[in-house]
């Protein structure tokens, strides 16, 4: 087991009396509940299938009340799916299954989150991130889970403990719930090795479990849904103080299943991330400034040089400022109709982050994004070079704004807006009003600042809006211009 990871141990009786009250016997209600499930087995796997499902029930009310401190749209699918596995007494059934969905649980037996990962999830909660950010980290601590239960072969235990019993209709439903969940996930480890988005291998999984479920997954769905019918009209389970109650895991599974809609929002997250290009390392470079300005990048300060080669390895915070009301309802709708930009005004400075991606044909890809109050606004685009001359792209928007770069007396550059077109048809002279400064920090030497204003045309005097970045380098950050 990895540094820093603590299992959930749920295989020995003893493990279990440390995490619980309940006394050291075995109520009818249990057994008889075991040889509904395993009929002809003996009375130690009678015992065994006991204490696998109650710690299946304590894993879930462990689970719902982390995720009810810690949300985030994944969390709704992995408790409908925990639930369900807790109704359909799947840990009971199989022993390496159970060992299988403990690897996956995002806390110990004592509630704290289980792995750093986990850790790092629990306080973008805290925090109070967006929810993709939530949804991000989630998924990285998810996926090392569900890798390292591969590699330590419960995943193959499982398989070869399910041919055995091929037979048996359990079991089949049992591998059914197998390959609609763990057996849609093709590309977690293309995920963890940074060739595609985590989102992007959810997105996939997510799409192929439902479409498993929708065309072969009836009678699996058929299984669930009578078991929650019955624990919501004749709950069998034995009362046990630590231990969920079968109408508790009932509710939870419909609540789960009427919010788990929202993951919708992480498959669209996943899809466009896919077609963002591949996620770059901190130590990837762009020569833009050097292609689009020539001898004059010479004179430019080495700090933006650096930015412009990858503004992925900075971090970065903003401030925005509208100039009247009528500004911020622009930019207000903007946003809303766009899906890029913000609108949060004031002299508070938010967080985010930037965030590049090579495209299949060099060129950078470039998100901004800003943790606004809860909410990601974000600014997605490409910088791309046509002959000698740069521009920004909104591929998903068909906008092209040409860019005029020259260099300021401080070794900064302004990048001004030239003409805009839409689908290649060009428009009236609004992105003349863009303008961007990145200019050296006075204060700090590992700092740029950026200061991006817009006005409906060039001639006029205040600006209708001005937002401003801070961005610098992580302290252990080579600090080297590109070549």
């Amino acid at each position: 087991m990895s540094a820093g990871v603590r299992p959930l141990r749920f295989d020995t009786h003893e493990a279990l009396l440390q995490a619980t009250s309940w006394e050291d016997t075995f109520n009818e209600e249990e057994l008889d509940e075991a040889r509904d499930a395993l009929p002809h087995a003996s009375r130690e796997a009678l015992h065994g299938f006991v204490l696998r499902q109650r710690a299946c029930r304590r894993s879930l009310g462990l689970l719902a009340d982390f995720y009810r401190v810690n949300p985030c749209r994944m969390a709704r699918v992995h408790l409908l799916a925990a639930s369900a596995v807790t109704l359909g007494r799947f840990w009971g059934v199989s022993e390496p299954f159970a060992r299988l969905g403990a690897a996956v649980m995002p806390v110990d037996e004592t509630g704290l989150p289980r792995t750093p990962r986990w850790t790092a999830y629990a306080n973008a909660c805290a925090e109070g991130l967006p929810m993709e950010v939530r949804d991000e980290r989630w998924i990285e601590a998810h996926m090392v889970d569900v890798a390292r239960g591969r590699e330590l072969g419960h995943e193959a235990a499982f398989i070869e403990e399910a041919r055995a019993h091929e037979r048996e209709p359990l079991w089949r439903l049992l591998v059914q719930h197998v390959e609609m969940t763990l057996g849609a996930r093709f590309f977690d480890q293309h995920a963890l090795a940074g060739a595609v988005p985590g989102e992007s291998a959810i997105a996939h999984g997510l799409a192929l479990s439902v479409v498993r479920l929708t065309s072969a997954g009836w009678v699996l769905l058929r299984h669930y849904a009578w078991a929650t019918l019955r624990a919501l009209c004749l709950p069998r389970w034995h009362r046990v103080p630590g231990l969920v109650g079968e109408r508790r895991a009932a509710w939870l599974l419909l609540a789960s299943f009427l919010t788990a809609w929202t993951a919708a929002g992480v498959y669209r997250r996943g899809v466009k991330a896919l077609h963002r290009g591949q996620r770059t390392r901190p130590s990837d470079a762009w020569s833009l400034l050097a292609s689009a300005m020539g001898p004059e990048v010479s004179r430019v300060d080495e700090r933006v040089i650096r930015f412009y080669a990858n503004p992925g390895a900075w971090n970065v915070r903003a401030s925005v400022t509208f100039s009247s009301c009528v500004a911020r309802m622009f930019a207000w709708v903007a946003t809303r109709l766009s899906g890029q930009g913000l609108f949060e005004h004031g002299a508070r400075t938010f967080p985010g982050r930037f965030r590049t991606f090579r495209r299949a044909d060099g060129s950078m890809h470039f998100v901004r994004e800003l943790y606004c109050d809860g909410a990601l606004r974000s600014f997605d685009s490409d910088f791309v070079l046509r002959g000698d001359e740069l521009h920004e792209v909104f591929v998903e928007h068909g906008l092209d704004l040409a860019l005029d770069v020259s260099v300021l007396e401080d070794g900064g550059i302004r990048l001004r807006g030239g003409t805009l077109r839409w689908h290649g048809l060009v428009l009236p002279p609004v992105g003349r009003g863009v303008e961007f400064r990145i200019l050296p920090s006075k204060e700090d030497p590992r700092r740029v600042d950026i200061i991006g204003t817009f006005r409906w045309s060039t001639s006029s005097r205040a600006p209708l809006g001005c937002i401003r970045y801070e961005a610098w380098l992580p302290d252990e950050a080579q600090w080297s211009a590109p070549s």
